[in-house]
């Protein structure tokens, strides 16, 4: 019982793929997983023979968990709380030097 969602970009391509479900008691849990996977491939034909290269990647990220039970399917979405943070550090890293570079230059000190 596998589900999927594709979305292509040139090389790379995007999928939404439904997990092994694991019985709780009554309910049922799907995780859901975004893959994002590339491949690219060249080969050289010459003179002096056949050259190939190429390379390849493939990234997991859970994105939900959905629940079924006898009153329904409820979907219950994972949020990347290390992403949010590094986020806010990442904001952080721009703004307080320009806020610091600002006050130096309402005060006058150079």
């Amino acid at each position: 019982m596998e589900e999927r969602a594709i979305k292509r970009c040139g090389p790379v391509t995007t999928e939404v793929i439904e997990g092994k479900p694991i019985r709780v008691g009554e309910r049922e849990l799907v995780p859901l997983v975004r893959v994002t996977s590339g491949v690219r491939r060249r080969a050289f034909v010459g003179d002096e023979g056949v050259d190939a290269q190429g390379w390849g990647f493939v990234h997991m990220r859970p994105v939900a968990i959905k629940e079924r039970d006898g009153a329904g399917e409820r979907c219950i979405p994972i949020q990347d709380k290390t992403a949010q943070a590094l986020g806010g550090l990442l904001l952080a890293a721009f703004i307080i030097p320009l806020l610091l570079a600002l006050a130096v230059r309402l005060t006058g000190k150079t």
